[in-house]
């Protein structure tokens, strides 16, 4: 007999709920978002970046705060309508060091600690990034993008002048990508620069190689870093012709000496990534898949001998992907986060016995930092925006040092949110999330919003989203749902694997399971009110649904879904992964791409739906959603298309996400009818 497991993340019994007005989305975009964080030398004070959101303005901008981290007294540091961000101090901890858009290109700026205005470091006519401060303080890195023929930034800020002021807007491609993300290729890479503290001449250690450090779209410092005797820079970047259907990126190390640069990870073919040294300078650690093609492999942990080129799996037995990995000073410890069941934990590896200990295994945990007794990070839940934390060694006690959102959280009622775990068809455990409409009455029935998430390989994480936030539809009187079926991460490689070549059944059954175990153990659950809504792979699920299940749902809300994976194919840009999803290209092999089209199961379509998509989204391409509103009006089903001209696979401008709300919100309420409360 399959049973239904049930876990409050309170660990209590029934939904709390706090005091105050349900959450909405005036709530959520009042919230300030904190960003990236520094450690002072001594531990002392964290620099942190926060970041305001304006409907006014459509945008958001960016300024630096300073934390006592004994105190929790927190000012402010800087206060612009540029943005202010990436900050780093000395090392002696007199000046904290960051970037700033101030005077209209992104440039290195300076701040006493003993008070004064921030005076300006560089002033290169391009804008840079990335900005990092070499283990003994004598150099700056950074990235900026740089022409195939040139690295000087003089030259690549005069021809960018004269492509703008070109009338001719011809762009030629000869080989892929031609867009990526949400932009058209400029025939630019970004590259990985070092200069004197004191001043210098900037010098391009990928010069002459085509490829980007960071990658792109997501790429991020992590993937270059310094030798501790400040002789090496270890970068990540992938080469080759083949960059659209390959995700074979390397580690190189470029000596400063000698201006050389070497492969370490050749011999791998897959993906390598976030060099770091150790600090004795014997060892460079780094991440690495192990199948080619697929980007969402585990990374695993490897340790290469930087004399003799020795290299060891250090995880292959731990089934969950490190990430934003530090030392200690001792190089004894590293500290790690890892998603595992829905949460983002921080561990901790002994590099003698390469024993894991779990740290912190609650809510999502990112940008940590190591101090001496103390690793810094930020945390958010579903119930609270970002935070900035400090866990103390020796006792295990989590802190928190920051408060930027303590008041607008106060003035909000919160639905609890409670795991629960079920049995699949195929005798496989899942995981989900379920919040109770606010201000929820027993004895009721509620309207249920069902949420698939995308990636595939991704998870419902307990993360306070900006994006899919799952407190705006309780506070609207739904119940909601979230299930992580075969294919997210967090849960293992079998389960993780689960889903290659098996979009439209594995993951799908799981879904139709978790929701039918919820309607039969939340009697407050009405049946008969139940609408979908997810994005990208969650907007597929959506038109699968749509043909494979039309009598589950009274309504369904589609964003940025593909609707025919023969199409999306040739209009998608990261070719490697549809090829490893579906078992090669479909001219090779067409099988898999036509068994999982939701194009072929149109003729069985009737439920309203809603379809939202980007003009910008270069990874599912605007005409997979206008296929799909084609579909729905031949069928003459009531439905609705959102397109948003100005956005990528996300809606991210204030205005346009306001309205994105609205519209979700309106669509549910205009099928799913919830009471009134």
């Amino acid at each position: 007999m399959k049973k239904l497991f049930f876990l409050l993340i309170s660990g209590l019994a029934l939904p709390l709920f706090a005091a105050g007005h349900p959450f909405t989305f005036n709530d959520m975009i009042s919230m300030q978002r904190v960003g990236s964080i520094a450690a002072a030398p001594d531990g002392k004070q964290i620099a942190v970046v926060a970041s305001e959101y304006s409907l006014e303005a459509n945008r958001g901008n960016a300024d630096i705060f300073l934390i006592d981290t004994a105190t929790g007294h927190m000012r402010q540091l800087t206060n612009n309508n540029a943005a202010d961000f990436n900050p780093i101090f000395s090392k002696d901890g007199n000046t904290l060091y960051f970037l700033s858009s101030r005077t209209g290109t992104v440039q290195i700026f300076a701040l006493s600690m003993e008070g004064g205005e921030a005076r300006q470091v560089t002033h290169f006519p391009v804008s840079i990034g990335n900005l990092k401060l070499s283990p003994k303080g004598n150099y700056f890195s950074f990235t900026t993008e740089v022409y195939p023929e040139t690295s000087k930034l003089c030259e690549i800020a005069k021809r960018d002048k004269k492509k703008a002021e070109s009338k001719c807007s011809a762009r030629v491609y000869t080989e892929l990508f031609v867009r990526h993300w949400d932009k058209w290729e400029n025939g630019k890479w970004n590259h990985v620069f070092y200069m004197p503290v004191k001043g210098g001449v900037p010098v391009d250690v990928m010069e002459g190689m085509n490829g980007n450090c960071p990658s792109e779209p997501f790429g991020g410092p992590d993937e270059f870093n310094w030798s501790p005797d400040e002789k090496t820079i270890a970068f990540t970047t992938k080469l080759g012709r083949d960059r659209a259907w390959t995700t074979n990126f390397d580690v190189y190390a470029y000596d400063l000496a000698s201006k050389t640069r070497t492969n370490l990870t050749m011999a791998n073919s897959a993906w390598d990534s976030s060099p770091l040294y150790s600090p004795d300078g014997r060892y460079i650690y780094y991440l690495a898949m192990q199948i080619p093609g697929y980007e969402a492999d585990r990374f695993r942990l490897m340790r290469r001998n930087l004399k003799t080129g020795k290299t060891v799996n250090l995880t292959e037995n731990f089934q969950y992907s490190p990430s934003g990995m530090i030392l200690s000073d001792s190089g004894k410890d590293m500290y790690f986060i890892a998603d595992k069941e829905a949460h983002f934990r921080i561990f901790d590896m002994n590099m003698a016995t390469n024993k894991i200990t779990e740290l912190v295994s609650q809510h999502t945990n990112s940008s940590l930092l190591y101090n001496g007794n103390h690793l810094f990070f930020t945390q958010n839940s579903l119930v609270a925006p970002t935070e900035v934390y400090k866990f103390d060694l020796k006792t295990a006690q989590t802190t928190k040092i920051s408060h930027f959102n303590d008041e607008r959280v106060k003035a909000v009622a919160f639905s609890e949110p409670e795991e629960f775990w079920f049995t699949d068809r195929d005798n496989v455990r899942v995981h989900g999330w379920l919040l109770r409409p606010v201000n929820f009455k027993e004895g009721q029935k509620y309207p249920l919003a069902f949420y698939i998430h995308g990636g595939p390989q991704g998870s419902w994480e307990d993360n306070f989203h900006y994006r899919w936030n799952l407190q705006i539809l309780p506070a609207q009187g739904y119940v909601v749902v979230a299930i992580d079926f075969r294919g997210s991460t967090g849960y293992g490689d079998k389960f993780r694997e689960a889903i290659e070549k098996h979009w439209g059944d594995r993951p799908f059954h799981d879904l139709m399971d978790g929701l039918d175990y919820v309607v039969n153990n939340y009697k407050f659950v009405d049946k008969n009110r139940m609408g979908a809504l997810g994005a990208s792979f969650g907007g597929f699920m959506i038109n699968w649904i749509a043909g494979n299940a039309p009598n589950k749902f009274v309504c369904l809300i589609n964003h940025d879904g593909d609707f025919d994976q023969y199409s999306s194919y040739y209009n998608t840009e990261e070719l490697w992964f549809p090829e490893y999803e579906f078992g090669g290209t479909p001219f090779q092999n067409p099988k898999l791409y036509e068994k999982w089209s939701p194009s072929r199961y149109v003729k069985n379509w009737k439920t309203p739906m809603m379809v939202i998509h980007g003009g910008h989204d270069y990874r599912v391409n605007l005409s997979e959603g206008l296929s799909t509103f084609n579909a729905l009006q031949r069928r003459g089903i009531p439905s609705k298309l959102i397109v948003f001209p100005d956005e990528n696979h996300w809606v991210l401008k204030p205005v346009n996400s306001k309205f994105w709300h609205k519209s979700v919100i309106d669509w549910m309420n205009r099928w799913c009818k919830p009471q009134k409360q």
